[in-house]
């Protein structure tokens, strides 16, 4: 917040056989496929009263993707998103 740049990231995936796409900020520069995954399993099993499901806090990348894997979220992708300050105008809609 106070000094700190936020990031946005695209990650698409699939989730039940259905192509889904969400923004994720962070703060920092580049984010994993397992951090993204642990982010996915949150968002949609967050709320189950089974936490059984949920992977443990030091849960290395391997065992975040398995675990996304067996909630049936696949091919995930992560694509930093650039921001586009106010005010400036992309080159090719600049006049000559």
């Amino acid at each position: 917040m106070f000094g700190k740049s936020s990031h946005t990231f695209e990650i698409n995936y699939i989730y039940q056989n259905d192509p889904r796409a969400v923004t994720y900020d962070a703060d920092v520069g580049s984010l994993s496929q397992g951090a993204a995954a642990r982010h996915l399993i949150e968002l949609h099993n967050g709320d189950a009263e089974n936490s059984l499901v949920m992977p443990d806090a030091d849960a290395d990348e391997a065992r975040l993707l398995e675990q996304a894997d067996v909630m049936d979220i696949t091919d995930i992708r992560v694509t930093r998103v650039h921001k586009q300050e106010k005010g400036e105008t992309p080159g090719h809609y600049k006049q000559p």
